[in-house]
């Protein structure tokens, strides 16, 4: 049994230990992504606004649907403790150009627009694409959810194998010694013991965030807060009605009082509906999914959901993202969470060397210390291109090349793999006389 846990070990760290150190660093950078995207507003668009307590939007979002009349969609996000500008997501399509999604900024305080910029060249959008689906479209996220799976795997063939033997110890040591396959071996002892419950929270739910489309599919599942308005008017007059966004927050404020609104999403579709989504202070959730749904014309709610009242499987289904990212314990948790995501990349670099080391002592071989040196470029290189190419030239073509990379390399990967199992299984022994 040691034995094939040291196989299973050995395996999914070789070949996820790369894509895991990936998910690891962005992961780190993920979490913080809030407080990334308000620094980069304040300094590089110089998009600043003073908090205020009720938010004045009105004429900013009409004039910007004046602008942009045949819009595809918008929503309205409102400020909050990270980021004290209001904001206009805008869906449109310009003809001969393509489809577009513009972030507008409002002083929230003076009711006007003081900025925007391509949400698709944006750093926050680079980071969460990078990290959900290495920018690969097809079925990237499908394959950070493989990642999860990974992850889970070496972290529970690591406890099974390096359990007892850190039983034995009254208190953690490093061995001393100038040996540099131990050093690597014991760190990777102790930060793997150190990290484990962490590695096994972000490995479960990476994988269910990941894999979701495909479970989505194979079992027939939906958001349990979904919810279809009826259509009952041309979606071009369900466009151009016109809404009193002061009415919209004070009919949440009296319809449901506890929750706190990030997000006013006019319907375009024909149901004369506005959906109003927000937080409960307190709770560990996925942000903005409670969920007020009022009529445009009487502010009366069509629709609410209050994820406190409703059974455990909802409750679980939404505890993921924030368990995921952290993203419900203020600023101290968020840099637990960095410090532990960091270990984690440590451990595919550190068992990665003292894979090469133990090879090295075999058969002659490269030094282990160029080949992590390379390896830990190129990945580098990828994300950095990446980011080079999604923030100046533009999303669709970073997405391109990251397809095209990723996909060489799981069919290098797998034809890899098959080759040497069959060479393995096929290869003569040697004749003895």
């Amino acid at each position: 049994m040691q034995q094939l846990l040291w196989k299973i070990h050995h395996w999914a760290g070789i070949y996820a230990g790369i894509l895991i150190g990936i998910l690891s660093l962005t992961g780190v950078l993920a979490v913080f992504i809030p407080e990334i995207d308000s620094f980069v507003l304040r300094y590089h668009y110089h998009a600043r606004a003073a908090p205020v307590g009720t938010p004045q939007i009105g004429r900013s979002v009409d004039s910007l649907i004046g602008l942009y009349p045949a819009y595809r969609s918008l929503a309205i996000r409102l400020p909050d403790r990270d980021d004290p500008l209001a904001h206009v997501d805008l869906f449109v399509s310009e003809e001969g150009k393509g489809n577009f999604r513009y972030d507008y900024f409002i002083d929230p305080a003076g009711d006007r627009i003081i900025g925007y910029r391509d949400h698709q060249k944006s750093l926050a959008n680079y980071l969460r694409q990078m990290h959900v689906r290495l920018y690969e479209g097809n079925w990237g996220r499908q394959l950070v959810g493989l990642g999860g799976i990974a992850l889970v795997v070496v972290t529970v063939t690591g406890l099974l194998i390096y359990g007892n033997f850190m039983k034995k110890q009254t208190w953690p040591t490093l061995r001393k010694t100038v040996n540099t396959r131990i050093i690597m071996a014991d760190w990777h002892k102790l930060l793997g013991i150190a990290a484990l419950a962490f590695n096994l929270v972000i490995g479960l739910t990476g994988a269910w965030l990941g894999l979701q489309p495909w479970l989505v599919r194979w079992l027939d599942l939906q958001a349990p807060n979904r919810f279809e308005p009826a259509i009952i008017m041309e979606a071009g007059a369900d466009r151009s009605l016109p809404v009193g966004w002061d009415e919209v927050l004070a009919a949440v404020n009296r319809e449901f009082p506890d929750l706190r609104p990030r997000y006013l999403v006019p319907s375009t579709n024909g149901s004369a509906t506005i959906a109003v989504r927000g937080n409960i202070d307190g709770l560990a959730y996925e942000r903005d999914i409670n969920t007020l749904i009022l009529s445009k014309s009487t502010y009366e709610p069509v629709f609410r959901y209050d994820v406190r009242g409703k059974p455990f499987s909802h409750k679980l289904y939404f505890a993921q993202e924030a368990l995921h990212f952290g993203d419900f314990g203020g600023l101290l948790l968020k840099l637990l969470y960095g410090i532990l995501g960091l270990i984690s990349g440590f451990l595919s670099i550190s068992g990665f060397a003292v894979y090469l080391y133990r090879r090295k002592k075999r058969q002659r071989q490269a030094s282990p210390a160029r080949l992590i040196f390379v390896y830990s470029m190129i990945v580098v290189l990828f994300l950095v291109v990446i980011a080079v190419i999604s923030l100046f030239i533009g999303y669709t073509q970073a997405a391109t090349l990251a397809a095209y990379l990723i996909n060489t390399l799981l069919v290098s990967l797998l034809a890899y793999a098959i080759i040497r199992a069959v060479a393995t299984r096929f290869r003569k022994k040697p004749v003895t006389v």
